[in-house]
């Protein structure tokens, strides 16, 4: 008998040794906008579109632990993808388990 749900790996097309420091970048897979920064040498993996008006997320910036959209400024927690209630205009976004494969730098993440 099968629990749970049906989880797949793609591969995002990202080096993790070619991203820079809190700096947003987009990735797409399996159909799937994402936003994908390494802050502090950690990786986060969140949804790459905006809740209040489809801004690109991956072309925002971090700021104090937050992906910032570059059009009209929603926040969003890189850790746990929650809205800033100073933002009111975005609701919570998803977060996504991701890996680097250890020899090659690349980055995949399950959905």
């Amino acid at each position: 008998m099968f629990k749970g749900e049906l989880v797949v790996e793609y591969k995002l097309g990202l080096n993790i040794n070619n991203l820079k420091d809190n700096e947003p970048v987009p990735a797409n897979a399996g159909g799937k906008d994402f936003a994908v920064v390494k802050v502090e040498g950690k990786l986060h993996v969140l949804d790459g579109i905006c809740t209040h008006q489809g801004g690109p997320l991956g072309e925002g910036h971090i700021d104090n632990n937050e992906l910032i959209c570059p059009w009209h400024a929603g926040a969003y927690n890189i850790d746990t993808g929650k809205a800033d209630e100073n933002t009111h205009w975005v609701t919570d976004i998803n977060v996504y388990k991701a890996r680097v494969d250890s020899t090659t730098g690349e980055i995949y993440v399950e959905f």
